[in-house]
């Protein structure tokens, strides 16, 4: 599959087939059982069974009755390899082990090598149970904490069914599985992947139940989204789709639910758990997904809506929606959640697989237990009681999340979506032009650290640190107290500080904020660590009953990109994501892509750690206490631009990112050269059209755990030959963070080529003080072997 390439035209872009489905809820563990459970009205909330509920105002939710195989990995990932097996069953897919050629199996099933098949995974709350399993949050016990950080939950997933490709978390909350399926329609469409396993899991936990209760939106009674009972039921499962290539779906006659058309990311910019009550951020998202999808509102037949049943969500969406389609919307809508419950971070991908087999069966599903509109939902054209008979052309998939990050879906599921091949290859939608792809500029840069923060000038920084300034002494409270809030934890401090700094050096001044449309993509391997203590803390000491409302919206870790959004007004295509040392990377492939693709002329990207008595206990638990690299904390965010458009507006340009490459594995010591770690270099190298030979110098961002840094520099050096450029890892100076490192070093790379070789005076790097560089590769790797590697180059003068 060809990549997008900054500089050439547009090819026609790839379509995106459902060829697999994988269902695992309170209904049932197949999507026919679920659907025949669908089609009898039953509804699978029932007596919480798992913990005790006496001190709580509800007893009930949606329990999945599963047989777990093994302790080996938290229920969480256990959940998603059940759903994904599924689904990879349901495709007609298999996966051949790395090196190995595509083939026709024995069986007929169409084989894709395993560094072709990626997994996006969606969760809210990650290997939670994993700490709750311990009641405590100090002494932990390091096998079961190892279990815990979100990134885990992906990453396991991924090694259970051997895949290679990207691999990512994404931790969007309640929105985390449909970003999850648009992230991996990206991935194919800009060519990392062949096909994708998307969906997200999230198992029910006693300390997010008691959250959800200390907020008092839970119901005692089985809800009804939309009608006169307010309050939700929690739910508990896993979902997830196989994607690929419409035209390769077709040609291998393999079984097409459904086309991704297109998908819309926002956030509400407004507050950490109300939605906006005008529905803002979902009418950007829908509005997004229709554009991309190039589908009229008037041609979508069906809404699923996230529809979760508290007062203000509800009317928001019907707000947000009305907004859209009109104040006499009359496309017929239901709310899925009152069958099983709201599944959190997998609440989309349920939604949606079990939508897409209910509509490949001729029937669109219902609302259950509804009885009466309440106010701000009357006159909607609500699927109630019974499931409909219909064959909608086009669905929207809706899902809105803590944090105000929001998700649209538009897929077409109509009898003509099994096409033939001719029409596969035809334009899915008119923004699918021959426009030429924008070249992506790195116009900003701003950082937090233990110098405190800094407008540009990284490298500047880092060389006046010592051992003993690797924590951070920012205080949002004194850079700028209007955007500071009391009890704000510190990862939120540095993350807003960086971004605040990354948009003054790119040239906003304050009276242009918000920023609106304005892309934001964050990473971060695990949120506030001090505020998830607080929180638990509180349930594991007090008691369910007592549970922290302060901190219990910051459990879920995409709290920080939607605080930082708020205080910013950023409220364009908006996700948070984890990768366990690449989330700087992960952020910038993600963000460059959006730009290539004409969703946002600009994105800012961030990425951040906070240190904490549960962080130390996580990078024990990691192994990552045996880094040679002391342990840093602080936020990095770069502004990426369109580059004709930042040379319209006269900024400017460090650098141009000009290629990516991601593989996800671990080092093979007797075949470097062909290692995952390897492999993400060489794609980035060819994504930007560029031989080894020209590259200037190589910044390792490395774990630095025993025998890492050794394999990795022997890797570069096969791959670069003995004569090769040098290798810096700027963690000797600067500590490593989890999250923040790769994105310092990509940061400093566009620094370094930014300047003549008579202005490069960093004489603590004699590598490369006194050159003029001109392209440099940045390459991560993490704790669990997700490799990353992006291609900096010197922007050109002339416009692209």
């Amino acid at each position: 599959m060809t990549a997008l390439k900054p500089g050439k035209s547009e090819q026609t872009a790839e379509r995106i087939a459902i060829t697999g489905l994988g269902v695992l809820c309170a209904l049932g563990d197949t999507v026919e059982l679920v659907f025949s459970r669908m089609l009898e009205g039953q509804s699978g909330i029932g007596p919480v069974t798992r913990f005790s509920t006496d001190a709580l105002q509800c007893s009930i939710a949606g329990e999945v009755s599963f047989g777990a195989a093994s302790d080996s990995e938290d229920l969480c990932a256990q959940y998603a390899i059940a759903a994904a097996r599924q689904a990879l069953a349901s495709s007609g897919l298999s996966i051949t082990p790395w090196l190995n050629e595509s083939n026709e199996t024995a069986s007929g099933d169409y084989s894709l090598q395993a560094n072709r098949f990626g997994l996006a995974l969606g969760t809210c709350n990650g290997g939670i149970l994993s700490l709750e399993k311990q009641w405590t949050i100090s002494q932990l016990d390091e096998s079961r904490t190892a279990k815990y950080p979100f990134y885990q939950q992906g990453d396991d997933t991924a090694i259970a069914l051997g895949l290679q490709g990207p691999v990512v978390t994404i931790n969007t909350a309640c929105a985390a599985s449909g970003n999850a399926i648009g992230y991996a329609c990206d991935m194919l469409r800009w060519g990392y992947a062949d096909a994708m396993l998307a969906g997200g899991s999230d198992p029910l936990s006693h300390s997010v139940y008691a959250g959800f209760n200390v907020l008092r939106a839970l119901n005692p009674q089985p809800s009804s989204p939309f009608g006169s009972q307010f309050g939700l039921n929690l739910g508990e499962g896993a979902a997830f789709v196989v994607l690929e290539p419409l035209n390769k779906a077709i040609l291998r006659g393999a079984k097409i639910y459904g086309e991704i058309c297109g998908y819309g990311l926002s956030n509400d910019a407004y507050h950490e758990t109300a939605p906006h009550p005008e529905g803002l951020g979902v009418r950007k998202a829908v509005e997004m997904a229709l554009k991309q999808a190039g589908v009229p509102h008037q041609k979508i037949e069906y809404i699923n809506t996230h529809g979760t049943g508290t007062l203000a969500n509800d009317q928001a969406e019907i707000a947000g929606l009305r907004s859209v389609f009109g104040s006499g919307m009359s496309v017929p809508l239901s709310s899925s959640k009152a069958y099983f419950g709201h599944n959190l971070g997998a609440a989309a991908s349920v939604e949606l697989v079990t939508s897409l087999y209910a509509i490949d069966q001729g029937f669109v599903p219902a609302t259950l237990h509804f009885d009466d509109f309440r106010a701000g939902c009357e006159g909607i054209e609500l699927i109630a009681g019974e499931m409909k008979s219909g064959r909608p052309a086009y669905m929207l998939s809706n899902n809105s999340a803590f944090g105000g990050h929001n998700v649209s879906i538009v897929v077409r599921t109509g009898p003509e979506v099994c096409g033939t091949l001719e029409d596969a290859t035809l334009p899915a939608s008119s923004c699918h032009s021959n426009r030429p792809i924008p070249r992506v500029a790195i116009v900003g840069l701003g950082a937090v650290g233990g110098w405190g923060i800094c407008t540009g000038g990284i490298l500047q920084a880092l060389d006046g640190l010592n051992e003993q300034g690797l924590s951070s002494p920012f205080s949002l409270k004194e850079f700028d107290k209007d955007r500071y809030e009391r009890r704000m934890n510190r990862l939120c401090q540095f993350s807003i500080g960086s971004a605040l700094a990354a948009c003054q050096d790119a040239g906003w001044k304050e009276e242009e904020f918000p920023l609106g449309n304005m892309g934001y993509i964050y990473g971060t391997s695990r949120g506030s660590t001090s505020s998830i203590s607080k929180f638990l803390g509180s349930v594991f000491e007090k008691g369910p009953e007592l549970a922290s409302s302060i901190y219990f919206p910051h459990t879920v870790i995409n709290s920080i990109s939607g605080k930082t959004a708020e205080k910013l007004g950023l409220q364009g295509f908006s996700s948070s994501l984890s990768t366990g040392g690449n989330e700087g990377l992960a952020a910038a492939l993600y963000g460059a892509g959006m730009i290539r693709s004409g969703v946002h002329p600009f994105c800012l990207i961030g990425a951040g750690d906070e240190h904490s008595e549960l962080s130390d206990q996580i990078d024990a638990a990691k192994q990552l206490d045996e880094s040679r690299y002391s342990k840093a904390e602080g936020s990095v965010c770069l502004v990426l631009a369109d580059m004709d458009e930042a040379r319209l507006r006269g900024m400017t340009c460090y650098a141009e990112l000009r290629g990516f490459g991601t593989a996800f594995g671990s080092m093979l010591p007797d075949r470097l050269e062909q290692s995952p770690f390897a492999s993400a270099v060489l794609a980035s190298l060819a994504q930007a059209e560029l031989p080894a030979s020209e590259i200037d110098l190589v910044l390792l961002n490395s774990v630095g755990r025993p025998d890492e840094l050794e394999l990795e520099l022997m890797c570069i050096r096969r791959l670069f030959g003995k004569d090769g450029p040098p290798v810096v890892c700027l963690n000797e100076n600067g500590g490593y963070g989890e999250s923040v490192s790769s994105l310092l070093h990509l940061g400093a790379a566009a620094e370094i080529v930014s300047v003549s070789a008579a202005d490069n005076k960093w004489t603590r790097w004699p590598e490369f003080a006194g050159r003029a560089l001109t392209n440099i590769v940045t390459v991560s790797s993490s704790v669990n072997g997700n490799n990353m590697a992006a291609i900096v180059s010197r922007a050109a003068n002339e416009p692209a």
